[in-house]
């Protein structure tokens, strides 16, 4: 398969009115021949916009192609595009065959120059203060895609289901020693299959939404038994972890059993038609908590099961979301190190079809859920917090909300009560990572 490579990543049209902290940061890190900016702040005030240009470090770089003294070249090893200022005669054709206009051209050195993510650790993203700017870090996550996939490439899933797409990657990476046990709700169609026909390579095993970890505990013990390494992973809906399930999932975390667990949240019963869950977010519509009359959603605030694992005193606690999949990634590589005691991931999962959105959107949900700390990222491990994905400007609530049908009925003085419960959830979240600190 392709390489995926770290890239440097601008909100279009984002960038505050005359600010060029990226471009003075550029400058700054760049000496010699190389003190020119690779990455250009862009403000034409009478239309009101303000961006950035930079390298997207493409696969195929046209300019590359087209430099005749092959002074261009992609990087195998990082996949950044460098120019080789000893062999760049300066004839500006690559700033001509850019198609983003990310080639720039110095007629004082007659030299052409561009970003080269300052060979990994851009000094722009930390000038940036205002979240324009963001690496993401394609690299990390490369070599779990080496692999065969352990599911069907066609499942009956809606389109655009999260949780298809987060079993999947998660399968990626806990690999092929492992045992996935399951219950009733939309992961079941990826782990049961669909009639007599299997959707899944790995043994799996469909319980009742109330028995879940107490039938993986005895599989984990009997593999222990034998002394055979074999993961045993819970992957269950909030409908199972938060609501009728919550019994057996506290008591094997009170006993310490060697389980992965991994709550899949779509924040409601989608499975059978959108009925609201413990873990369904306040003022938000479902079949049960509908909008109309006196009702205006759900009036409860959602459990915040995270926390509640955290309190069990498990060895290992985190929320994910496979908008950031290196994330993500890392996470369940600690809950695999895990050896005395049970692992506890919160896997935010969005639901098109329940919440009303587009089913291009699942990626960019998740992601604003994380900037606007509706859905911080955050671990412990032994006790100790501290957040994952530190988000310096965050988000209004709106920007989370505008994507949802099933926030669409929210007035200014909601998206008040919601903002509050999200900044009073975060600070609380805050101080225990302040007093890991101490």
């Amino acid at each position: 398969m392709p390489e995926l490579y770290d890239i440097l990543k601008a909100q279009y049209g984002k960038c505050p009115p005359d600010c060029s902290a990226c471009q003075e940061a550029c400058v700054a890190e760049r000496t010699g021949e190389e003190a020119c900016s690779g990455i250009t702040a862009i403000h034409i005030p009478e239309m009101e916009f303000h961006s950035v240009t930079r390298c997207s470090q493409c696969s195929e770089p046209a300019c590359a192609s087209i430099c005749i003294t092959g002074a261009i070249t992609k990087s195998d090893t990082d996949g950044i595009v460098r120019i080789d200022n000893e062999r760049c005669l300066g004839c500006g054709l690559c700033t001509l065959a850019c198609p983003y206009g990310a080639m720039s051209y110095n007629p004082d050195k007659q030299k052409a120059f561009k970003c080269d993510l300052c060979d990994g650790n851009p000094k722009c993203l930390s000038a940036c203060q205002h979240g324009v700017l963001s690496f993401l870090k394609g690299r990390s996550i490369t070599s779990y895609f080496r692999d065969e996939d352990v599911f069907s490439p066609g499942v009956p899933n809606c389109t655009g289901c999260g949780i298809e797409l987060g079993m999947r990657f998660t399968f990626k990476v806990l690999g092929k020693d492992t045992f996935v046990f399951g219950a009733p709700g939309c992961s079941v169609f990826l782990t049961r299959g669909v009639s007599t026909e299997a959707l899944c390579k790995l043994p799996t095993y469909m319980c009742l939404m109330t028995n879940v970890p107490s039938t993986a505990t005895g599989v984990s013990r009997y593999y222990r038994h034998i002394g055979k390494d074999i993961k045993t992973v819970v992957f269950i809906g909030d409908g199972s972890a938060v609501d009728v399930g919550f019994q057996p999932l506290s008591g094997a975390a009170e006993r310490g059993e060697n389980l992965i667990v991994i709550c899949s949240d779509n924040e409601g019963y989608q499975a059978t038609g959108n009925q609201r869950s413990g873990s369904t977010s306040q003022l938000s519509r479902t079949s049960t908590t509908p909008v109309g009359g006196k009702w205006q959603g759900k009036p409860q605030s959602p459990k915040y099961m995270p926390l509640i694992m955290a309190f069990h005193e498990i060895p290992y606690v985190a929320t994910a979301v496979m908008s950031y999949p290196e994330d993500y990634a890392a996470k369940l590589e600690k809950a695999m190190a895990v050896n005395n005691g049970m692992s506890y991931i919160h896997l935010f999962s969005s639901c098109p079809t329940g919440w009303g959105a587009r089913t291009e959107d699942t990626i960019e949900i998740g992601r604003r859920a994380v900037e606007t700390n509706y859905f911080p990222l955050w671990e412990t491990e032994n006790g100790k917090f501290r957040f994952t994905h530190q988000v310096n400007k965050p988000k209004p609530i709106e920007e989370f909300t505008n994507f949802m049908g099933r926030f669409s009925h929210l007035k200014e003085k909601d998206l008040a009560e919601l903002q509050q419960s999200v900044d009073d959830r975060l600070e609380l979240i805050d101080n225990l990572c302040k007093m890991s600190d101490k």
